[in-house]
């Protein structure tokens, strides 16, 4: 059985926690900055980071941004596999040292991208690939969560998270939309602060070309009321996919439950699948040689070049 530790305790830091015992991997520690928060995750917390990966196989990331590639280089450099959560770093050159540090160690890099993953999103990629809707020319994709942004929030300055709400939920459609349809060529963007009184814009839209030709427009909000869909429109077809995360937030194995597709307002049906525990699993088999991430470090990037890209950066 992989041991684990867990870096970070803030709200995501216990969901991979307890996603990790689901896929079979044993969590022998944690580490907060916050001691108290740690110790939510029910595990033995380690006195610091470097006590924390010393004695484990792998270690999943669940930290701000900005710390991403030293604590992952780090880790390398002392021959544990690194999960990180998305996005894979703040800048290109952060990943890439990542990315580098850990071929060099010979070690398995897993990106945290993991909304690619429920059972529909798999059913709509399916039915992209089977030609449902013809060729899809144009994507629509918003995302909005309303989050607590006070000062001692890092997301809530633009320094330590540029791209706000674009940045850690519009990537997740990045990504998805990717795996879909296919590379992005070119990203442009536009953002705005119009109702938090925090440093980081709330509000933030993107247009994304496709390889492909197909166009698209990602949009996320900081201050809206739990927003998540997709529209795909295709020479035969329209697909709407959506989502109430309200009703079940931030409880990402639930995401199913409250999931639709419909494709002509026809109903389409699907597996329920927990995307947390199932890409989790999947690290800890490339550990061992018996599977392939589908999200390293070129998925990571690629999902990173977006968002950096619409704003600017």
């Amino acid at each position: 059985m992989m041991r684990v530790a867990v870096i970070g305790a803030g709200m995501w830091g216990p969901r991979l926690a307890a996603a990790a015992q689901r896929a079979g991997l044993d969590v022998a520690t944690c580490f907060s900055r916050t001691p108290e928060k740690a110790e939510k995750l029910g595990v033995p917390v380690a006195a610091s980071f470097e006590a924390a990966i010393g004695a484990v196989d792998g270690v999943i990331l669940a930290t701000p941004n900005d710390v991403h590639a030293e604590q992952a280089v780090a880790c390398a450099a002392l021959g544990k596999h690194v999960f990180v959560e998305k996005p894979i770093a703040d800048t290109l050159e952060a990943a890439a040292r990542i990315r580098d540090a850990c071929v060099e160690a010979g070690v398995v890099l897993a990106v945290g991208h993991g909304f690619r993953r429920l059972g529909a999103a798999r059913r709509v990629g399916e039915l992209v690939q089977e030609g449902r809707l013809g060729t899809v020319v144009l994507a629509e994709a918003t995302f909005s969560l309303p989050g607590k942004l006070g000062p001692q929030a890092w997301r809530a300055h633009r320094s330590r998270n540029p791209g706000g709400p674009l940045m850690q939920l519009g990537i997740h459609h990045a990504d998805t939309l990717a795996a879909w349809l296919g590379p992005v060529r070119r990203t442009t963007g536009v953002m705005a602060r119009v109702h938090t009184d925090a440093d980081i814009d709330d509000v933030g839209v993107a247009t994304l070309e496709f390889a492909s030709g197909a166009l698209g427009v990602l949009t996320g909000s900081y201050v809206s009321p739990h927003t998540f869909a997709v529209r795909l429109q295709g020479t035969e077809g329209v697909l709407d996919y959506r989502a109430d995360l309200g009703a079940v937030w931030p409880d990402a194995e639930r995401v199913d439950e409250v999931s639709s597709i419909t494709v002509g307002g026809e109903e389409i049906a699907f597996e329920p699948r927990d995307m947390l525990a199932e890409e989790l699993r999947e690290w800890a088999l490339a550990t061992r040689g018996e599977a392939v991430v589908e999200t390293g470090a070129q998925e990571g990037m690629a999902a990173l070049r977006v968002i950096l890209e619409a704003v600017g950066t």
